[in-house]
């Protein structure tokens, strides 16, 4: 890795994460009479960071009616803390006890790090699947310049969740497997999702053995007993989901308490193309858009990714249409990072391509400026 592109993308991820400041500010969103970092604050922590804060000073509560952990019906719903899953919250509540840091503090000190790891570890990826310096550089540009990459900003779990899913690809490359077996718990305990990110790193993990080649399964060597072993990394994260599995029956009585719980969001078991359009809102009709043009561009460009990569970007997409809901998609895809390298080398090959660059930054303050007046595509 060079060293000056590692300093100059430590200091974009910081760059952009202060000029968010100067939006909310302008546009006099969160108050011209407060102390800056006050302002900072109230912009970057809103929405679910308010579930995050509630569940890392308080923890989760034992449930004894169902109807407690959320539901909807109508226009009449409930919301728990049960739906979101531990780590980030714990992670602050133990920074916060350590250290004696308010909430605030800590989920800023992490967005820090975890931003700058986030972006250090796509460059890094982008050595391996590029191997050009210049190209896996302009790549982390363009994705940390995307429109509504400021999720990775906000006190909201898309730094971590990227950071563990990053890392965990380069520590299969380059076969640390002990490493990617503790990278894996943070991983399942980020989000309901991260479990079925095993499948994809797995796949990943058999294409770099020459295990899974086109589609072709090597079944000698898929069984060959070091191949065995090095599988066992991979145990970590089933164990730790079932352990927590365990944890939310004790507290509720459903192994799934999640589960249940995303019905105070609306959202439910649903066929994925039945969640489009389903709601005559703006949120609704922008984000269906953006993901059925995301969904276009992913079969587009299927040819040019590994079976591993196609597949974490096809379980991105699935899971959350399965909800019956289009919230969120922006969120969802914007850690979608094969679609970026796809993306990323076009643009690479322009002329001008750094002009391209500039617009997209400039799309991503746009799309951060909804999120300064609250609108509903940027939830």
């Amino acid at each position: 890795m060079k060293r000056k592109h590692i300093l100059i993308l430590i200091l974009f991820s910081i760059g952009i994460k202060f000029s968010y400041l100067l939006i909310p500010v302008i546009v006099n969103q969160s108050g011209s009479d407060k102390p800056f970092y006050d302002q900072y604050i109230s912009s970057v922590k809103k929405n679910d960071s308010h579930w995050y804060e509630k569940i890392a000073e308080n923890g989760y509560s034992e449930i004894s009616n169902i109807k407690d952990l959320g539901y909807s019906e109508g226009a009449d719903f409930k919301q728990s803390e049960w739906a979101f899953f531990p780590f980030y919250p714990a992670l602050n509540a133990l920074t916060s006890k350590v250290f004696g840091l308010s909430f605030n503090n800590s989920a800023f000190i992490w967005s820090l790090i975890f931003s700058a790891f986030s972006i250090i570890g796509l460059y890094w990826f982008g050595l391996i699947f590029f191997k050009d310096r210049s190209l896996a550089f302009f790549n982390a540009l363009i994705l940390f310049s995307f429109p509504f990459s400021f999720y990775y900003s906000m006190f909201y779990t898309e730094a971590l969740f990227f950071t563990f899913i990053i890392y965990g690809f380069i520590c299969i490359h380059y076969k640390r497997y002990v490493l990617l077996a503790l990278l894996l718990i943070p991983l399942t305990l980020l989000r309901p999702n991260g479990i079925f990110i095993l499948i994809p790193m797995y796949l990943f993990f058999l294409e770099r053995n020459g295990i899974l080649q086109n589609l072709r399964i090597d079944w000698r060597k898929l069984f060959d007993s070091n191949n065995l072993i090095h599988s066992i990394a991979f145990i970590s994260a089933p164990i730790v989901f079932l352990a927590y599995g365990y944890y939310q029956y004790k507290m509720t009585g459903y192994f799934f308490a999640f589960s249940i719980a995303q019905d105070g969001w609306y959202r439910e078991l649903t066929f994925p193309l039945l969640s489009f359009f389903r709601k005559g809102d703006l949120a609704t009709q922008y984000n269906s858009i953006f993901a059925i043009l995301v969904i276009i561009y992913a079969v587009g460009v299927w040819k040019k990714l590994p079976l591993s990569l196609n597949v974490l970007v096809l379980i991105g997409l699935l899971l959350p249409l399965c909800s019956g809901s289009v919230t969120s998609m922006t969120r969802f895809v914007s850690v979608l990072f094969p679609l970026f390298l796809i993306l990323s080398s076009s643009i690479h090959r322009l002329k001008y391509k750094y002009v391209f660059l500039l617009i997209i930054l400039a799309l991503h303050f746009l799309s951060y400026y909804s999120w300064t007046i609250d609108h509903p595509i940027s939830f």
